[in-house]
């Protein structure tokens, strides 16, 4: 698989990605019984702007997804997505001896 053909499959990758995630936010806007009008008011973003953010055809910020989330009770699961790091011990890590504190050097006595 040539570069081209690899940057192709990742585009499509995330075009599915996108798709899914504004399907399932469409879905719990309609769980709801809201109108996209009422998110956009909610939001404090224009419905044009929303309409076409939940249609695919159009982007908005970090900022405004995360005030939709909070809209739909969903905010407290950001954090699903980008999980905290987690410490990972390497090899050299566990093969290294343990580290020991230095002792205190007594001062020096002048003569």
């Amino acid at each position: 698989m040539n570069r081209n053909e690899t940057g192709a499959l990742a585009r499509g990758g995330e075009r599915i990605v996108v798709r899914t995630l504004l399907a399932r936010l469409r879905a719990q806007r309609l769980r709801r019984n809201w109108t996209q009008a009422e998110i956009a008011r909610r939001a404090g973003i224009s419905v044009q702007s929303y309409q076409n953010f939940e249609t695919g055809y159009g982007n908005i910020t970090l900022a405004n997804l995360l005030r939709i989330l909070g809209i739909l009770g969903l905010a407290d699961r950001i954090s699903l997505l980008v999980p905290e790091l987690e410490e990972e011990r390497t090899l050299r890590d566990v093969s290294r001896p343990a580290r020991q504190r230095a002792r205190a050097k007594k001062p020096r006595t002048r003569k």
